[in-house]
């Protein structure tokens, strides 16, 4: 079994103004998001919270908090992990850096497997840019090449045992990181495996905007007729005609989910629902977006904002809008303000159609 340090401490001085571990992606902060990531893992015994431990406890309290433990930080990442280590009872021990909110199942599954059978397991990434050496009057003294040079992730894995050794051996040296500090101790190498380029650690207020987001648009139409009810956003609108569908036709339901689906790298809503099942007969299509839901969890995603627009000539949705927004905001667990829906007219130009269109923006 595996244990996890999760150092969440640092004081974000390349952020400015601010704190990047309390920061919001979606409707979680980057803590919440990054302890989600590990919490559920069979193989992990326990997680070790390391920082304030008033303002962490708050930011995760809406977490089952049976696993977590919490202890104060140090001046020094050092000093963080060490105290986290006096917390570490199981075989091994990951330790992650709070601010990489997008490690994936995949690569946590590869370190423990290498920690497993090799003791160790840091994982890197090849770094595409020259580097090179300056002095102090700004003069280039020299360029290395990249071939060789890794820039190195977390979580990182090692024995127990052996990582609280190194860490009773170290000097007054402030070590990067505990693949550094092990080495230098220990005079041995950990052994290091393919990272991930998504697995970023938060570091300047450009890494919180835009990066590592997946966008994708959605669209659908459904034909107008009499006696069928008209359901749209979830919410049943009053009108004499209403959708020609396999399921209830709600169009900006199923536009948004071809969104979601689209952002995801998925196929199609018809490949997931398809209307030749008896399954989603006049299937309620709010229904739909709570599975799909589950498919972002269960890839670590969540939703950041979504735009949408209803072309659609009758009845007027302006008192109906605030509904869908509640009701889409409590299935994707989105803030309704990061919800945006437009209606619009076709000015007659398809008085018998209704259109939707949607953006969505996951992270």
């Amino acid at each position: 079994m595996f244990d996890l340090v999760i150092v969440a401490s640092g004081k974000s001085s390349r952020m400015g103004s601010i704190n990047k571990i309390f920061f919001k992606i979606g409707a979680e902060c980057v803590l919440f998001r990054t302890v989600s990531a590990f919490i559920t893992h069979s193989k992990i015994n326990s997680i070790i919270i390391v920082g304030n431990i008033s303002e962490t406890k708050s930011a995760l309290s809406g977490l089952v908090q049976s696993k977590l433990h919490y202890v104060n930080g140090g001046l020094t990442r050092c000093e963080s992990v060490e105290s986290g280590l006096k917390l570490v009872t199981s075989e091994y021990v990951l330790v992650h850096d709070g601010a990489r909110p997008f490690i994936n199942l995949d690569l946590i599954n590869r370190i423990i497997a290498c920690v497993e059978k090799k003791g160790s397991a840091i994982p890197v990434i090849p770094i595409v840019d020259s580097v090179s050496e300056i002095n102090s009057a700004g003069e280039l003294i020299d360029t290395t090449t990249h071939s060789r040079l890794m820039s190195i992730q977390t979580p990182q894995g090692f024995i127990t045992n052996e990582l609280k050794m190194a860490f009773n051996l170290r000097d007054n040296i402030i070590y990067p990181d505990e693949s550094s500090l092990y080495k230098k101790t220990l005079g041995k190498s950990p052994f290091s495996i393919e990272g991930d380029a998504n697995n970023i650690k938060l570091t300047t207020p450009a890494d919180l905007f835009g990066l590592n987001s997946l966008v994708g648009i959605g669209y659908d139409s459904h034909l107008l007729i009499p006696n069928r009810k008209l359901v749209l956003g979830g919410i049943e609108i009053a009108s004499e005609m209403g959708t020609l569908a396999h399921s209830d036709g709600d169009a900006l339901i199923h536009a948004l989910i071809d969104a979601l689906l689209s952002a995801m790298g998925s196929s199609d809503i018809g490949s997931h629902f398809p209307n030749t099942s008896s399954e989603f007969k006049d299937a309620d299509s709010s229904i739909l977006l709570s599975n799909v839901m589950e498919w972002l969890l269960e890839k670590h995603l969540s939703v950041s904002n979504i735009s949408m627009v209803v072309i659609l000539d009758k009845p007027k949705l302006s008192d109906y809008i605030p509904l869908m927004k509640i009701k889409i905001s409590n299935i994707l667990k989105v803030n309704q303000e990061n919800i945006g829906i437009s209606a619009k007219t076709s000015e007659n130009a398809k008085p018998n159609i209704v259109e939707a269109f949607a953006a969505v923006k996951l992270l």
